[in-house]
């Protein structure tokens, strides 16, 4: 098995370091992994952070290619071991990021680039201390309505690989709407989707809603109008933020995969993508 969504101690949400997380990988018997942490660039917010030696600092080229130059070294050491380790990131996508995020990746052979909402009009709606800064001005059905523009967005930006756990919204959305917010708009999402086919965008399978909400990113109804629309492509990742939930949900999201009718996921080698067959 794969794990392509992993955060460790360089994200300022997440802790365990590189290494922990490859001896982890090692005792669960995963094949690959790719780190994917997070760079967040909205010039309107102060999260555009960094963690080196346990001290935050801000995002730079320069600190982007340290952490990348850090993960080929503990890829040389575990390539030994039996573990592939692939270098990639996490990009909190907002309108305009374009020009910052060439600045920050310029030159660097990343193997993998995840592209993510995380935020709305600068709010964090995955966040426990920001979300009801944004639903409480909005019904859930303006709000799904204005997110999925903003995946339209970022779908047509072709600056990622794959689309990272589409439904997030529903991480603190089932508890402020109720079952409400999984009513998702059909059409735009479909639209949204055959776009992502054509440009031959991935969908994440993303285990972690496992923990968060008892379901997977996205629900069976999304990923139903995922295969409709003809994505073909498929990443995997348990979206770890420490090294004990690394993997975990893996196994269950292959089982998921299968049940829309695909027979693999993808991994990434300097963003060209190859099958792993479930």
């Amino acid at each position: 098995m794969i794990d392509y969504h992993i955060h460790t101690e360089h994200s300022i949400d997440a802790e365990g370091s590189l290494s922990a997380f490859c001896d982890q990988a090692l005792r669960i018997g995963l094949k690959e992994i790719c780190f994917t942490n997070h760079c967040e660039l909205d010039p309107e917010r102060s999260d555009n952070l960094i963690r080196w030696n346990g001290s935050m600092v801000p995002i730079t080229h320069e600190g982007v290619a340290a952490l990348y130059d850090a993960i080929h070294g503990i890829a040389d050491t575990y390539r030994g071991k039996g573990l592939i380790v692939k270098n990639g990131i996490e990009i909190g996508y907002f309108d305009g990021i374009g020009p910052r995020l060439d600045e920050i990746i310029r030159g660097l052979d990343l193997d993998f680039v995840l592209g993510s909402i995380h935020c709305l009009n600068h709010v964090c709606i995955d966040s426990s201390k920001e979300y009801t800064g944004y639903f409480e001005h909005r019904r859930a059905q303006a709000l799904l309505k204005e997110y999925y523009g903003a995946v339209e967005d970022l779908v047509k930006s072709r600056l990622f690989d794959s689309l990272g756990h589409v439904d997030v919204y529903k991480k603190y959305g089932y508890g402020f709407y109720g079952e409400t917010i999984g009513d998702f708009p059909v059409e735009q999402v479909q639209s949204v989707f055959e776009l992502m086919a054509r440009y031959d965008i991935a969908l994440e399978i993303n285990t972690a809603g496992l923990r968060r909400v008892n379901e997977i990113y996205p629900a069976a109804p999304i990923m139903e109008c995922a295969r409709n629309a003809g994505i073909k492509k498929l990443t995997i990742g348990s979206d770890a933020h420490r090294p004990g939930d690394l993997g975990r949900g893996l196994i269950d999201g292959y089982a998921y995969a299968r049940s829309f009718g695909y027979d693999a996921v993808c991994g990434f080698t300097k963003r060209k993508a190859y099958r792993v067959p479930i």
